[in-house]
């Protein structure tokens, strides 16, 4: 840079002395020519030699006057170091045939030009001199930035997260860089912790199959070996023992069909973890419960059933919103079995917006569910030590149906102390509820008939 500017200078100053004496010679061109046109017109005004040269002669302009007869009036100009300018003069008398000469030293101007490149070469001694310590004061600042964030960038690669650049001004260059590397950071960042995230995520989801593998073959590892024992008793049997080898021949088909019962549970857990096709249509989840009413009549004909609430449409899938309540429904009526009571109670609440839910809540008359184990039945495979003993369900089926409702946009919880009314018993007396989960789906519309409402009564099943 410094090798440029010397450069720049040398040339400015060759350029400046040119045009210096050029403008030099031009001057002093014009002062002979009008010390010329002054003598013409002195000669023509018959003045005597001496007195014409005495007249052009003016400053560092030298005149020298030959006459006619040869005569020399004047200083005789040098052999070197001088420009001239020779003029015949048109005269008469003692100036006929005369011619002078003009003349100046170029002294002058040669002394002027040193004086000039001296002045040139002092003032770009100082100039390159006053660049070199600006430059080295201006290259400080402008660097200083530069070695901020080189110092914050090694910080970063050592493992530092979370500095950053902060450049002052955003409008210099280095500030865009700034930001850029800032905003960089920031998208690094991000990047990082949602790999981090959804590292915690694989390993949890890799965790979750691991032991949803693993409970799912102890839970086939009992039916299959039932099948296995009752198939090689049947073979040990001798051809004559019926009784004993219809016996096992039940165990056999109620193991099998046991089995068969989880598998189907399992493959329906994969589809809802999957997403489940649904087709919806409009339903009444009135006529769904009435449904589930008449059907639990058959598997537990001493149990009270209780069906209130108004007719409740929705846009739902068919299976998935039965399967959903059948659910709910036989966990609630093995819970009663043998003489106790349930109750399905429909209403409605708000929902997020303008939406309006559906709800169904199924109550039943068993112990409830400990607080500490009120989500954790909602897990694959999970069968609490309290009804381990006399239910035979596989532990999917309350995943399932909160898998199926939050497809629909609803969801399934268990609630604590249901505000819901539940009828009394025949001494007038209040009820105490056991367990009651809650189903809810977004509402279509509800019934404007009065007769689509169902009647408050008690149906005695």
């Amino acid at each position: 840079m410094f090798m440029v500017l010397a450069l720049t200078m040398l040339a400015v100053g060759i350029v400046t002395d040119a045009v210096f004496m050029n403008r030099q010679v031009r001057d002093m061109e014009t002062r002979l020519t009008d010390a010329v046109v002054r003598a013409q017109d002195l000669a023509s005004t018959g003045v005597t030699p001496e007195v014409l040269v005495q007249q052009v002669e003016r400053g560092a302009v030298h005149a020298r006057l030959t006459t006619g007869d040869d005569q020399q009036i004047g200083a005789e100009p040098p052999q070197s170091g001088v420009r001239l300018q020779r003029q015949p003069l048109a005269a008469s008398g003692a100036l006929k045939d005369s011619v002078v000469t003009v003349w100046e030293s170029t002294d002058s101007i040669l002394g002027a030009r040193r004086s000039l490149d001296t002045s040139l070469g002092l003032v770009g001694i100082l100039g390159i001199a006053g660049a070199m310590l600006l430059t080295v004061a201006v290259t400080d600042v402008a660097l200083k930035p530069l070695e901020v964030m080189a110092d914050r960038a090694k910080r970063i690669t050592e493992g530092e997260r979370g500095i950053r650049m902060h450049a002052p001004n955003d409008g210099t260059e280095v500030g865009r860089t700034a930001s850029a590397i800032d905003d960089m950071l920031d998208e690094l960042e991000g990047a990082e912790v949602r790999a981090r995230q959804a590292e915690r995520q694989a390993c949890a989801s890799a965790e979750q199959m691991q032991g949803f593998l693993s409970d799912a073959a102890h839970e086939l590892k009992t039916p299959l070996a039932g099948i296995q024992a009752a198939a090689e008793s049947i073979m040990q049997l001798p051809e004559d023992s019926t009784d004993e080898r219809e016996q096992l021949a039940f165990l056999l088909g109620r193991e099998a069909s046991r089995g068969g019962q989880l598998v189907n549970s399992l493959l329906e857990a994969a589809r809802v973890d999957a997403g489940p096709v649904l087709q919806p249509e409009l339903l009444d989840l009135a006529d769904l419960a009435l449904a589930e009413q008449r059907r639990l009549s058959l598997a537990y004909p001493n149990v009270e059933v209780v069906v209130q609430g108004p007719n409740l449409l929705v846009n739902a899938d068919r299976q998935g919103a039965t399967s959903v309540l059948r659910n709910l429904v036989d966990n609630a009526g093995r819970a009663a079995a043998p003489t106790g009571w349930l109750v399905i109670d429909l209403s409605t609440r708000p929902g997020k917006g303008d939406q309006t839910m559906a709800v169904v809540r199924v109550i039943d008359s068993g112990t409830g569910i400990d607080p500490a184990d009120q989500e954790r039945v909602f897990d694959r495979l999970v069968r609490l030590a309290s009804t381990a003993s006399t239910t035979k369900g596989s532990g999917l089926g309350l995943p399932i149906a909160r898998g199926y409702a939050r497809a629909h946009g609803g969801d399934v919880i268990y609630v604590n102390n249901p505000d819901t009314s539940i009828p009394r018993d025949e001494d007038g007396q209040r009820r105490r509820p056991g367990a009651c989960f809650e189903m809810t789906l977004p509402l279509a519309r509800r019934a404007q008939a009065p007769q689509a409402a169902l009647s408050m009564d008690t149906m005695h099943v």
